[in-house]
């Protein structure tokens, strides 16, 4: 939505501009998603480039993350992406949610943000995530960075642009704590932009008449590998993960191999075009043992490559392409659902869940 567009809003209702006459009703009756309650999550700082909030009680944290949810202007579909994530975290109760990108990808992005952010305010639960390739790439969206400016208004959510002269708008650590102050996790979370202009093309050795898609830059490599250091100086020794929305290198390069440690490969791996060295940056680093991604649609495995475990979030959105709309799959053969990720004694462990296991 154009900044300046009028918009009108009533329990999720939402009527804007030149849209008024459209067949747009993108309710999803807000006001009546409850508090899931019991929140265990309490924040301790929001800084320019982290997050750290503490984990009350002694039972290992559970998170759900979802990805390529693709919330846009096709109202059914986007209808039944929402009520499976909101049944699901009502169902599961996590302590923390997050989104591997491509969240809201419709030209109303403006009005989806807020929706997204009202409904963890009703629901009270604390979530982050990262942008995809798909936020902001089409003339009527508002920009990445006014994305996470809306993102980042609301008050559960943990969210950061990160720092100055760091290319991209969600470069940042989320730092969890036990009640002693211990660090039970961190996740890192770096944008992979969407594909490569010519100019990047050349400067990588890359064939000027292909397509490329982007990955993680130098300088995030170089703020990550920092900020490792950073918090080691603060922990001491402590696990973490990377969240990219485009797969690394070596996702594709591995998945040729077929041995997966779970999931499966119904589509070809769309990863960067070009390896900046962010894979060997963490394997140097010593603290990340897992990288989480999104962006494929009908893959969700993971692999163990180097001492490194490479997995996709299971996806979770019923609009763009899924199973069905590619494979014709009946429902129960959807890969939609969430990752289930729980955390507690040093171990992490995750789970690739479909909605079709638990449908109401």
């Amino acid at each position: 939505v154009p900044d300046g567009g009028e918009m009108i809003e009533d329990d999720g209702a939402v009527t804007i501009g030149v849209w008024r006459q459209l067949p747009h009703p993108i309710s999803y009756g807000i006001a009546g998603i409850g508090s899931v309650g019991g929140s265990r999550i309490e924040v301790l700082e929001r800084g320019q480039d982290q997050t750290t909030v503490r984990l009350n009680g002694d039972e290992p944290i559970k998170i759900l993350m979802f990805t390529d949810t693709h919330l846009d202007g096709k109202n059914a579909t986007s209808k039944v992406t929402v009520a499976h994530i909101v049944e699901n975290i009502q169902k599961e109760k996590p302590d923390l949610v997050l989104f591997g990108g491509d969240n809201v990808t419709s030209g109303l992005n403006a009005v989806r943000c807020r929706q997204v952010g009202k409904i963890f305010e009703n629901l009270g639960v604390y979530w982050g995530g990262m942008l995809g390739n798909h936020e902001g790439d089409n003339p009527w969206s508002v920009k990445r960075e006014k994305m996470m400016d809306i993102f980042t208004s609301f008050d559960h959510c943990l969210m950061r642009k990160g720092a100055d002269g760091i290319d991209g708008w969600c470069n940042y650590a989320l730092n969890i704590e036990d009640a002693d102050g211990n660090n039970i996790h961190t996740f890192f979370f770096l944008d992979t932009f969407d594909e490569l202009n010519d100019e990047q093309k050349a400067a990588c050795g890359l064939d000027p008449a292909e397509d490329y898609y982007d990955g993680v830059h130098e300088n995030q490599i170089e703020w990550y590998t920092g900020k490792v250091s950073e918090l080691r100086g603060k922990y001491g020794d402590f696990k973490s993960s990377i969240v990219t929305h485009i797969p690394v290198p070596q996702m594709e390069q591995e998945a040729e191999k077929g041995k997966f440690l779970w999931g499966g490969k119904l589509e070809g791996v769309c990863a960067s075009g070009y390896d900046w060295g962010l894979f060997d940056a963490a394997k140097s680093a010593g603290s990340t043992k897992t990288f989480f991604c999104g962006h494929d649609h009908l893959n969700n495995f993971g692999l163990e490559y180097e001492g490194i475990i490479l997995t996709y979030i299971e996806p979770s959105g019923y609009g763009s392409y899924t199973t069905a709309s590619r494979l014709g799959y009946e429902e129960k053969d959807w890969l939609q659902g969430y990752s289930r990720v729980t955390i507690g004694g040093g171990e992490m462990k995750i789970e690739q869940i479909r909605n079709s296991e638990g449908m109401s």
